[in-house]
């Protein structure tokens, strides 16, 4: 399953979706991705089949505003490079298609991309999502870009995670990480990211592509607003 978070074009609230055959399935009860998360599996799987049968609206999935999946309520921890640990604050989350501004004064950021993993009830592994911090020269948090879409464990075999980052076609950042969640041991939170590779500094323009092969793929220009 791939669940996402939307601007629904009836009304511009934030809505619960799935992804399906290209296109974004609205869900048709009120609860929130986080609520639905917290089910159990069985319940998530028949919410996800309510969404197909009977969804408020379909989008075609370029064309949907996507919104961060969850938007934490307590700082998100993160792992960069070969060991930084660190919490994001949960107001610098964006989705993939938020963009990502320079702070004031600033010529570049550069961006650490990765996986996140998602908890639901009782800790319950959700499922993973693609990451990306961004960070000044000096090293201050920017923003954290999560999506496009939470993609849950039926959708896995425990292989190896792959994630790139590449501009103008040259691969800038790669990282693998294990699939069967190995690296998130001794990390808390309801959402917790492991982000080992970096890229060089982006200036304003330049677009990064980050391509997560089963986790879905995006491309945002450095400097661009929502």
């Amino acid at each position: 399953m791939r669940w996402v978070t939307y601007l629904s074009p009836s009304g511009g609230a934030e809505r619960p979706g799935v992804v399906d055959d290209g296109c974004v399935f609205g869900y048709p009860g009120h609860e929130s991705v986080p609520a639905l998360l917290a089910e159990n599996r069985d319940a998530l799987a028949d919410a996800y089949q309510r969404a197909l049968a009977a969804p408020v609206e379909i989008i075609v999935e370029f064309e949907t505003r996507l919104c961060p999946p969850v938007r934490p309520s307590a700082p998100v921890t993160v792992v960069v490079g070969a060991g930084e640990r660190r919490e994001v604050d949960p107001a610098l989350v964006r989705g993939t298609d938020d963009g990502v501004m320079l702070p004031a004064g600033m010529p570049a950021v550069s961006a650490a991309p990765g996986v996140a993993a998602v908890f639901g009830g009782g800790g319950r592994h959700a499922g993973y999502c693609l990451a990306c911090l961004w960070r000044t020269p000096e090293g201050a948090d920017v923003a954290l870009t999560l999506g496009p879409a939470i993609v849950t464990g039926d959708e896995f075999d425990g292989s190896d995670l792959a994630v790139t980052a590449a501009a103008d076609g040259t691969e800038l950042a790669a990282a693998v990480l294990d699939g069967k969640l190995a690296w998130a041991e001794g990390l808390r939170g309801e959402i917790v990211a492991a982000l080992p590779a970096g890229t060089r500094p982006l200036e304003p323009g330049e677009e990064l592509f980050i391509d997560g092969g089963v986790l879905g793929e995006y491309e945002l220009r450095v400097g661009s607003g929502a």
